[in-house]
């Protein structure tokens, strides 16, 4: 019993009273990466081969599947797990462990996916339509460990309550990444070439957030019992990512290119590029805000925890709804002037992706508190129901292009809003973990 309170007591560093200037600066964060992927993919759209397009915007869906892993694994426990009773000393030893753990759960990330690129290219051998998927698989290996290095960077940053430094790394990643995708189609003019866009952002970021911290050296021992002490938490985390990487806006490019092709997938890329930093807003104000949201079942009980998770509701049915209403309305310019008329034509698609995607942000609230109060059992039972509605819906829709997938995404997060706010209801009333 102990053990489960410990477990839910918010992480200690960040003075909440500082709320707004902690989300201007996470907005400062997700804003600046999120700008620099619209103009990285905008630069690469308008020179890459279609098909070429296709592969990068599938290695990025890819690199967001395993990351949903390391999220799982090491981020959530990581910063739900409180530290106010260590001294200063102590708690760098331990963000350290925390930090050593993401490394090795990252570089075997990576070789999992170079493993299962190995597969597919045998497998190409008889089916030879398969043959497009290994280089997004060898790719997605390529970015994992600078993009997870860096993200473990910023929510250590984060934890020690200096939101400024996040944005000034984002800042570098920002500007690496645009560096590379200037430099990338002088290279070479396909995905390989891409991808170094990727790594050069992730690694500018991930040095930035190692300069403040400076890990102490790597006790192997202490980073195991990192996992260990969170592993049931961590392991039902982990499940639940794999129904989720189905119809999560950033994945599903890769069942949409299982389904339709490599063409599909560029088209569906592209709009979801200029649909995307509403995503991003909601990663902004999901790192304040999940750790609060912690904060405030710990000092107010469920009650408490329901008023901030609803508080973050409206503020993302603003935030998110503004952007997408926008995009809706202006979205056959908007393409024009990103993809420099490469992509024009599918405006409709745009309008229905945006539809899909604000259902998707206002399910963030509702997966906190189910997080925070440790259901992440009842998380695993919505998400599976989503992910089979997903499919089916992607499937049914295919025969109409993206447009339909884009109509399937919809219903199928309408639904699964639907789902939450049971889900979220039941749990709150029982007012613990199921």
């Amino acid at each position: 019993m102990a053990e489960a309170m410990a477990a839910r007591r918010p992480a200690q560093g960040p003075d909440w009273r500082r709320l707004g200037s902690a989300r201007l600066y996470a907005l400062v964060d997700q804003g600046a990466q999120g700008v620099a992927n619209i103009l990285a993919m905008a630069l690469l759209g308008r020179h890459l081969p279609v098909a070429q397009f296709g592969a990068i915007g599938t290695a990025i869906g890819i690199y967001y599947f395993v990351a949903g892993f390391h999220r799982s694994g090491v981020v959530l426990p990581y910063i739900t797990e409180a530290d106010g009773a260590l001294s200063r000393a102590e708690r760098h030893r331990e963000h350290s462990d925390w930090w050593w753990l993401s490394v090795v759960v990252s570089l075997m990330l990576a070789a999992a996916l170079v493993l299962l690129a190995g597969g597919v290219m045998l497998v190409a051998r008889v089916w030879p339509a398969w043959g497009w998927a290994g280089m997004p698989l060898l790719l997605g290996a390529l970015v994992t460990p600078p993009l997870l290095a860096a993200e473990q960077g910023r929510r250590w940053l984060y934890k020690r309550g200096r939101a400024d430094l996040v944005a000034l790394a984002a800042v570098a990643y920002a500007g690496a990444m645009l560096v590379g995708a200037v430099i990338a189609p002088m290279w070479r003019s396909d995905a390989q070439g891409a991808a170094l866009a990727w790594v050069l952002g992730g690694a500018a970021g991930a040095a930035v957030a190692l300069a403040a911290v400076a890990p102490a050296a790597p006790v192997w021992r202490r980073s195991l019992a990192c996992f260990a002490r969170h592993r049931r938490f961590a392991l039902w985390l982990s499940l639940t990512n794999i129904p989720y990487a189905i119809y999560s806006s950033a994945t599903v490019v890769v069942l949409i290119g299982v389904i339709d092709g490599p063409l599909a997938a560029a088209v569906f890329t592209a709009a979801r590029t200029v649909t995307n930093p509403a995503v991003s807003l909601v990663s902004a104000v999901d790192s304040i805000d999940k750790p609060r949201a912690a904060q405030a079942l710990a000092s107010g009980g469920v009650a408490a925890l329901r008023r901030t998770v609803a508080g973050t509701r409206w503020l993302l049915v603003a935030l998110t709804g503004a952007w997408l209403g926008g995009v809706a309305l202006g979205a056959g310019p908007l393409l024009d002037v990103v993809f420099h008329h490469r992509y024009a034509g599918i405006s409709g698609e745009v309008r229905v992706l945006a539809l899909a995607i604000f259902l998707f942000c206002l399910n963030q609230p509702s997966e906190t508190l189910l997080i925070v109060l440790r259901a992440s059992a009842t998380l695993f039972a919505t998400r599976c129901v989503t992910a089979v509605l997903t499919v089916a819906l992607l499937v049914l829709g295919s025969g109409h292009g993206v447009a339909g997938m884009a109509a399937g995404l919809a219903i199928a997060q309408a639904v699964n809003l639907a789902l939450l706010y049971l889900a979220e209801r039941w749990v709150a009333a029982k007012g613990g973990g199921a």
